[in-house]
């Protein structure tokens, strides 16, 4: 099975987007979007609003719903999507916009209008990718009833099934990520019982943020990380990363011959900095076989310097290849 995966695009920063192209060359089985599948906080803004929290809510929906439509209707990713079954995750800029959290806007009444208006339309935009864009499956207008729900559910966990010993997890980390808490309790008991259930499978952890970095938001920075790593000592655990504008490889030895692996692909239609700096073109390529997994990165087409990375099936070991 091949699992592409990749994250951060924008048709505002670029309405050509070959990287759909380069992807759908691989004839991945799956394609995995890993967060900031819009920028919501990217210029320009209606009404000479310098920031999106300064819209009133009609047109916050107006603005962000625009943001969608401009994304599924871009003719490479529409080809692809259309093609092959594709997941979703979200993070801040899908969400609200930079670094939202840090503000603490979950927990701001002020923000509760535009958090329900977020997750409408990102529960929309994951329906269609369900139904494969089929005529109709997107909402046609603001007004649609299917987006203007009073009490909108987050997008929350999802599982899938992708083959008797391989599990994909499709994490929440923006519903509940409030002060030290990055998934919440009731989302964790949800993956602990699906990993528990499949104990000799691999489980592929879908997130929006890398696990260990320097800077930025990751999950290092909560508590749900010593949770994480205890599951991974139980399980064999590959997250699946996005956010950070580069492809990485990173594993953590947690001891006794067990490793938490984090394959990061990020920026498929963007720049370094967003806006300005380098254009980014990355994604990865996770194949699986009985014995190994396999994980290649790319970068405008090309194999990435990150270099390509062969898990052990057995002794759940990564080794550079």
């Amino acid at each position: 099975m091949k699992v592409a995966f990749t994250s951060c695009m924008s048709t505002t920063v670029f309405a050509q987007q070959p990287v759909w192209d380069q992807i759908a060359a691989q004839n991945p089985d799956r394609l995995l979007l890993l967060g900031d599948s819009i920028y919501i906080d990217a210029m320009p803004y209606p009404n000479q609003a310098t920031h999106p929290k300064q819209l009133e809510l009609t047109d916050f929906q107006h603005h962000v719903l625009a943001r969608w439509r401009l994304q599924l209707d871009q003719p490479q990713f529409r080809a692809l999507v259309q093609k092959v079954p594709t997941d979703a995750v979200w993070d801040d800029h899908d969400f609200l916009w930079d670094e939202a959290s840090t503000e603490g806007a979950i927990g701001r009444k002020i923000y509760d209008g535009n958090i329900r208006i977020s997750r409408a339309l990102f529960n929309a935009f994951c329906r269609t990718l369900e139904a494969r864009l089929a005529p109709g499956s997107f909402p046609a207008a603001y007004n649609d009833a299917s987006i203007n729900q009073p009490n909108e559910p987050p997008p929350g966990y999802r599982f899938r099934s992708l083959a008797d010993d391989l599990k994909l997890h499709l994490t929440d980390g923006r519903s509940w990520r409030i002060g030290k808490e990055l998934l919440g309790a009731a989302q964790r008991k949800q993956i602990e019982a699906n990993l528990a259930a499949s104990p000799k499978a691999v489980h592929l952890l879908a997130s929006g943020s890398v696990v260990e970095d320097d800077s930025g938001e990751r999950w290092n920075q909560f508590d749900d990380y010593a949770w994480l790593k205890a599951q991974a000592r139980q399980f064999d655990i590959l997250v699946l990363s996005g956010d950070i504008h580069a492809n990485r490889f990173k594993s953590t030895d947690l001891g006794q011959g067990r490793w938490l692996h984090d394959a990061t692909a990020s920026g498929a239609a963007i720049k370094k900095l967003v806006g300005a700096g380098s254009k980014c073109e990355n994604y990865g390529l996770l194949t699986t076989a009985p014995t190994q997994l396999r994980l290649d990165f790319f970068s405008h087409g090309t194999p990435d310097s990150v270099g390509a990375w062969a898990i052990d099936r057995a002794s759940w070991k990564a080794t550079s290849v």
